[in-house]
């Protein structure tokens, strides 16, 4: 019904939802409203597809068509502008107006003038009450409690409760301290007194800050429940494509800066901010942290092998000449790269050349790739999986080891994950990240030469991207990125070609040519002199030990069905990827990253931990998604959580008592050195190792370290005093020795 003198302007702003608003305004013609009003339709879609359709079905509907998408609060200004009407009644499209739910809303502002809003009530589908019908005013206190993980964890805690009006019977009106946006009718005049909706607010939001600036006025809000209509809840933003979780996040910051300053804001966004899954997160990284940064100045490890980076970090300090190359591996004429020398001369700088700085680097850096291990698995598989796989790497045993220990293979997990990461931006779609990915190839090589199996798995991946003519692949093909890699290769390398030009090339053309001798003679075309089958029972070994303490080093038993689980896992993805052509890139991506080092370990039959950190997080990510595949029933979920929680306890109760495996530790090799300082008074020394692994070069570079940080270091003269260390786990012996004789 519609006349000159309007009473009620019906204000819809549609977006989306063509079917449901033509719906809701046959519900509002079939209501019977007895007052005069009118409709106004303010269409906020980016292209106009509904003009006809109400012109030809509702000839009474005034169509207002907005330049762009204003948001709930613009559009719904932008009705306001061209309404006649005395009251002001604002509704979205996916309701139902039930029988004089309008008019009983009118009749109730007519009679209280002291009421600046009236919302009805809302029924569901099923024509059910809905639990939650306004709420009491919105405030920082009341934010954390109601609209965070807190009230998923405690759903009935008090504050939420009071907020949420959850105890209210619904049977008489009720003063709230907001109403719902969905539907509510206000006087024409007071809208426009309180300057009508914040634009700002985009969507979410407008309808808190308008309640709040109302009762500011000294209006009261009710709720009438004799007034009734059926929502459809979230049909609209149910089918957009804007980024409803970034809209929502950004209104709610601007209304707590808006109402209670910035400090409110933020906190507020932090906490409301965390889901479950982040709470989880949070723990893994804190828990990851307690783990790696505990008693480390005690009991961090430091091995000889440490101190000879410590001394090469300590001379470029003091002659400010760059070493090339790092310490020599187990091949004696190739080198390590030497980039843990830089990393570790910047934080011994820092730190006034005290060695527990080293440790505290790759703390820190063993904490950041537990939220890398994240993001991998959240990237590669789910939001879950990244979760699990925190969690895991957080505790783990040979994880946690490693990031307490200041070493050159240590920082390897964290530029393998962005490595792995890299690629996976490469492959859909982005191919600078190719370029990245090189980078990260070239760093990988200047920490431990054992990761340049990883240029294998970007062969593999990008020649079967050029075979299936992927346009990812083809991007390559560019001068751009052509150039963008070859730069990226060559940043991190300039030390070693610098080397190789100097010495023959031993660290690129002779290494990869040792590579691919070893490859050969695994396919038996040339005779290395060793039995591969000799090797395989302790190469098995190896890997089993390193499994367990990556996993579950308490027990085997566990370890292995751990193994198993993954295994399936192995067998379930084969068999989607190639039986029944499915393929999966992330579970492909990981497979490669798994499989392929392990098969190269094998053909180089040297079981090494150095080549273990690659696989860390693999590993991990495998188990984590191993475990969700178990996560298909409730009962599993909580069999899956309790698995979990019992490997975190029982992995770091095996840490902790165990002092993370250092012995001797750390404090036990300082008290050796300030006794060899005492011993020598002054005196010119040398110091000589005794006993197992004294037959290398870098047994002792660990004490000279020390004792040169203690005021007093060895000298490289020929001398008479010797100071000999043997050590073993439970001492460390240091004797002088005076021409030949033990002091």
């Amino acid at each position: 019904m519609k006349s000159n003198n309007v009473k009620i302007s019906i204000i819809i702003v549609h977006y989306n939802v063509e079917r449901e608003l033509m719906f809701c305004i046959s519900s509002i013609l079939e209501s019977k409203l007895r007052q005069s009003y009118e409709i106004i339709v303010v269409d906020n879609d980016e292209e106009p597809r509904i003009e006809y359709k109400l012109k030809e079905k509702f000839k009474e509907v005034r169509y207002v068509k907005s330049p762009k998408n204003l948001g709930f609060g613009g559009g719904n200004n932008l009705g306001a502008s061209h309404a006649q009407g005395e009251f002001l009644f604002f509704l979205n499209p996916d309701t139902l107006v039930k029988k004089n739910a309008i008019g009983r809303l009118v009749a109730f502002l007519e009679t209280h003038e002291k009421v600046g809003i009236v919302a009805p009530i809302f029924l569901d589908s099923e024509q059910r009450i809905y639990p939650s019908q306004g709420s009491e005013e919105l405030t920082p206190l009341s934010a954390v409690f109601a609209l965070s993980f807190i009230n998923k964890i405690i759903p009935s805690n008090p504050i939420s409760e009071r907020y949420f009006l959850l105890n209210w019977d619904k049977k008489g009106p009720r003063k709230v301290g907001n109403v719902p946006g969905t539907a509510f009718l206000i006087r024409k005049n007071l809208f426009e007194r309180i300057g009508k909706f914040d634009e700002n607010f985009f969507l979410y939001f407008e309808e808190f800050d308008l309640c709040k600036r109302i009762r500011k006025l000294g209006y009261d809000l009710f709720v009438l429940p004799s007034s009734r209509i059926v929502h459809f809840w979230g049909r609209s933003t149910n089918k957009s494509s804007l980024n409803i979780k970034e809209i929502f996040s950004k209104s709610k910051f601007y209304y707590f800066k808006k109402h209670y300053g910035i400090f409110s804001a933020v906190v507020v966004q932090f906490i409301t901010g965390l889901s479950k899954l982040h709470l989880f997160l949070t723990l893994a990284i804190v828990f990851s942290a307690f783990l790696r940064f505990y008693k480390l100045q005690e009991l961090m490890p430091f091995i000889g092998d440490q101190g000879w980076f410590y001394l090469s970090a300590r001379d470029m300090l003091l002659t400010g000449t760059f070493p090339l190359v790092g310490i020599p591996s187990s091949h004696p004429w190739i080198h390590q790269g030497p980039l843990w020398t830089y990393m570790l001369a910047i934080v011994l700088w820092i730190g006034n050349f005290n060695p527990v700085m080293g440790s505290y680097l790759t703390a820190f850096l063993g904490v950041v790739t537990v939220w890398f291990v994240y993001k991998i698995g959240l990237l590669l598989f789910s939001q879950r999986v990244g979760i699990i796989s925190a969690l895991l790497y957080s505790a783990s045993p040979l994880a946690t080891i490693g990031s307490r220990m200041a070493y050159h293979t240590n920082p390897i997990p964290l530029f393998t994950i962005l490595f792995i990461w890299s690629v996976l931006k490469w492959t859909k779609g982005n191919a600078i990240y190719f370029a990245m990915a090189v980078f990260f190839l070239g760093v990988l090589y200047n920490l431990e030469l054992a990761t340049a199996v990883l240029w294998l798995i970007l062969g593999l991946i990008g020649g079967f991207g050029v075979w299936r003519k992927k346009i990812w692949a083809r991007q390559l093909f560019t001068k751009r990125i052509i150039c963008f890699s070859l730069v990226a290769f060559i940043l991190p390398m300039i030390p070693v070609f610098i080397y190789d030009l100097e010495h023959g090339f031993p660290q690129t053309l002779k290494f990869a040519a040792w590579g691919g001798y070893r490859i050969l003679g695994f396919l038996g075309f040339i005779n290395t002199g060793t039995s591969y089958a000799e090797k395989s029972s302790e190469m098995i070994q190896f890997f089993v030990n390193q499994y367990k303490l990556l996993i579950f080093y308490q027990n085997g038993f566990v370890a292995f069905f751990i193994f198993i689980l993954s295994a399936v896992w192995v067998v379930k993805t084969i068999y989607l990827n190639i039986v029944k052509n499915k393929l999966q890139t992330g579970s492909t991506i990981l497979l490669l990253w798994t499989i392929v080092p392990i098969i190269i370990f094998f053909v180089n039959k040297t079981p090494s931990d150095a080549y273990m950190p690659i696989l860390f997080p693999a590993i991990i990510l495998l188990t984590a998604s191993s475990f969700e595949l178990l996560m298909y029933k409730k009962i599993l979920k909580v069999l899956v959580v309790i698995i979990i929680s019992i490997i975190l306890l029982m992995n770091s109760n095996t840490l902790l008592s165990n002092n993370f495996f250092s012995a001797p530790t750390f404090k036990e090799r300082l008290l050796a050195a300030k006794k060899i300082v005492d011993q020598t008074a002054g005196k010119k020394y040398a110091i000589v190792g005794e006993g197992p692994g004294s037959e290398f070069e870098s047994f002792t570079m660990n004490y000279e370290y020390l004792t040169w940080w203690l005021g007093h270091s060895p000298s490289k003269d020929s001398i008479g005093l010797t100071v000999v260390v043997k050590e073993s786990k439970n001492e460390i012996l240091v004797k002088l020795l005076k021409n030949n004789l033990y002091d």
